[in-house]
């Protein structure tokens, strides 16, 4: 088999990709003799610079054509700690092209990337990671189970760097990956927040990252119902660390809730703006606009986004037939004004919405209502001071014109 041993790391691509071939019918015939003979070989010529690459791609045509078999023999020997930085490569390279056969040889291969992630070699933990990335995105639908239990077991390890390293890696799977994560998000969830009390601050970074991501990676209309989730493991997490004072405590859970709240906040804002520009009954707009209410004072800075929606809405509304939609939104856009960081704008159109309907009493206590909460509530929100000067000269006309 010499010959083939030359063919297999021969430098030009289409002669180790016959040679490939070939070895699948040698299996055929020889059986484990002959990849007792050749891997060996392969994996040797991978120590010497000069083959290396050619080695590299020999074990791949090999791995194309009989993954099952030659495996086992390839992955156990890569693995040997301390990892080099080429065989992190190698590592990475032939994950690409192991297919199936990957799944039941994460065992083996994870932990020694995880760990090598928070090697002390820069090039080393570069190349680590890149290959993790690699193992997790080519991982099939059967391999999932076998990559949440490794991911997990990392993230429980008692070395803060596989935690960490565990921590990211999760983050970056539910990110990117094209597999259908649902189900597993839950498990991911609770376990990510646990580590937020994580004794290693590195590790609470990393985790908090990870924790948004997979947030991120559940669909909308499924989020409000992991409220319950994310407060039980918050209890068990803060259980863990009754060592830390009260206010820490209540701040975690706090920052931990958040969260999760944020996104439902997202999720309920859209159909609501919407269905309150439709032509509904009062009653349905006024219970809209009050919710909405409370949902601003709930979500706070997180709501920015919908501010220019949510404003332009409660504009129109202040001009509503009915009194009680009327009074809800000049109320809500008084809490809403708190968001801004400007509130001239807002208080312009105010304004100039004033002097064209102050003669409707009716929508002028509306819009006299609103600019109240948007001076109550706008707090440090910078404003013109000819603005003021400009208000204060229309409320003195409209006392004496009263």
């Amino acid at each position: 088999m010499i010959n083939f041993d030359v063919n297999i790391c021969y430098s030009m691509p289409e002669v180790r990709e016959s040679a490939g071939l070939a070895f699948s019918t040698l299996y055929k015939s020889a059986g484990m003799q002959a990849i007792d003979e050749i891997v060996p070989t392969l994996l040797h010529a991978l120590e010497d610079d000069e083959t290396s690459d050619t080695a590299l791609d020999g074990l791949k045509q090999i791995l194309s054509v009989r993954t099952t078999a030659v495996l086992p023999h390839i992955f156990p020997k890569l693995v040997r700690l301390p990892l080099s930085a080429f065989n992190i490569h190698a590592l990475g390279a032939l994950a690409e092209v192991a297919g199936h056969g990957l799944n039941f040889h994460l065992g083996t291969i994870l932990p020694a990337l995880l760990s090598a992630m928070g090697a002390e070699d820069k090039d080393v933990q570069t190349l680590a990671k890149e290959a993790a990335e690699t193992v997790a995105l080519v991982i099939d639908e059967e391999g999932v189970e076998y990559l949440i239990a490794e991911l997990l077991k990392g993230a429980g390890d008692t070395l803060a760097s596989i935690r960490r390293s565990s921590s990211y890696l999760i983050g970056f799977f539910f990110k990117y990956s094209k597999l259908y994560m649902v189900d597993e998000a839950p498990n991911m969830i609770s376990t990510l927040i646990i580590l937020l009390s994580d004794s290693d601050s590195s590790t609470v970074e990393v985790a908090w990252e990870a924790l948004s991501r997979v947030i991120g990676s559940v669909p909308k209309e499924a989020l409000p119902s992991y409220i319950k989730l994310v407060r039980d493991a918050v209890s068990t997490s803060r259980d863990k660390e009754q060592g830390k004072r009260r206010e820490d405590q209540l701040s975690f859970q706090v920052s931990v809730s958040q969260k999760l709240f944020s996104h439902c906040f997202r999720y309920f804002f859209k159909p609501l703006i919407r269905i309150i520009g439709d032509r509904f009954p009062w009653q349905v707009k006024s219970a809209i606009l009050s919710t909405l209410s409370i949902l601003i004072g709930k979500g706070g800075m997180s709501l920015r986004p919908f501010l220019p929606q949510l404003q332009t809405t409660f504009i129109k509304c202040l001009q509503d037939s009915t009194r009680t939609v009327r009074t809800s939104a000049a109320f809500a856009l008084g809490k809403l004004s708190a968001l801004s960081t400007r509130v001239d704008p807002l208080v312009s159109d105010l304004l100039s919405s004033l002097q064209v309907w102050h003669q409707m009493l009716v929508f002028g206590e509306a819009i006299l209502t609103a600019l109240k909460g948007v001076l109550k509530h706008a707090g440090k929100s910078y404003m013109e001071e000819h603005q003021l000067d400009d208000l204060l000269e229309l409320l003195s006309n409209l006392a004496s014109s009263s």
